[in-house]
């Protein structure tokens, strides 16, 4: 193990970078199952939603269970579904943002419920991930983010605008939510009181590991896009209500320019 970490400083310059790239590594090169896939009846799906010209969106049930396959920018091949996710996570998140606490999660990335966001591009036969965002149901919030003392600071002053909490009300079955009663109150009481607030949790999820692709032209185009296609998607299944984790500004202001 002391000659592996030696190797991994002298060509990657720390473990966590050299783990990093091992991930990429095996997810790129697994053995290759294209040879024995049908692309023509599973490439495309007619559940989807057009948002702008080539453009699709929808919500996967489990992609550990999708059996399409999609082109990355981060792969000259394209992989299954849950590992081009995958892939995208580690390339965006812990390569780029050196978010090296995701290593020891990434499988939370290769399952469950997704909101995708796809290409259809000329000469390629299968389309290309933009975006994607997991999406997690009250059935398992104690292992949402959202709730999780890492994000949460003494330090923030909550938003506690009236309008904001009576478009919140009115958005979804609550009981009927005044800023006094959130006086004082920590922001980490504060959201425990807004979730507990809800009546119905079927329509609450959480929505995290948002990421976007593709071309540095596009990025701005790419975040309106997921977002929209998001916050679409997220309504027509019926959740009125999403708890995130923002950390790009840009996306702060497209909510707030939005209407109630």
């Amino acid at each position: 193990y002391f000659h592996i970490e030696q190797l991994a400083i002298k060509f990657f310059g720390c473990l966590l970078k050299c783990s990093t790239e091992f991930e990429i590594f095996k997810l790129i090169h697994k053995p290759n199952v294209l040879l024995n896939h049908d692309s023509e009846t599973v490439s495309k799906n007619t559940t989807s939603t057009i948002i702008d010209e080539k453009y699709h969106y929808e919500l996967v049930p489990d992609i550990s269970e999708d059996e399409r396959f999609f082109h990355t920018e981060f792969s000259d091949q394209p992989l299954p579904l849950s590992d081009a996710i995958v892939l995208i996570n580690i390339a965006t998140f812990v390569k780029e943002h050196k978010w090296y606490e995701m290593l020891n999660h990434l499988d939370i990335s290769s399952k469950g419920e997704h909101f995708i966001l796809y290409q259809y591009t000329e000469n390629n036969l299968y389309p290309t991930i933009i975006s994607s965002a997991l999406i997690q149901t009250t059935s398992n919030k104690h292992e949402w983010l959202f709730f999780d003392g890492f994000f949460q600071n003494t330090k923030w002053k909550p938003n506690l605008e009236s309008d904001g909490l009576l478009s919140l009300t009115k958005a979804t079955s609550m009981t009927p939510l005044t800023r006094s009663q959130f006086i004082d109150k920590t922001s980490d009481e504060i959201e425990n009181d807004l979730f507990y607030s809800i009546l119905d949790k079927t329509k609450v999820c959480e929505a995290i590991r948002l990421t976007i692709s593709g071309s540095k032209s596009k990025a701005n185009y790419h975040l309106y896009l997921a977002q929209k296609g998001l916050a679409m998607t997220l309504k027509e299944s019926g959740r009125d209500a999403v708890f995130t984790i923002i950390e790009k500004p840009a996306m702060v202001l497209f909510y707030k320019a939005m209407n109630l």
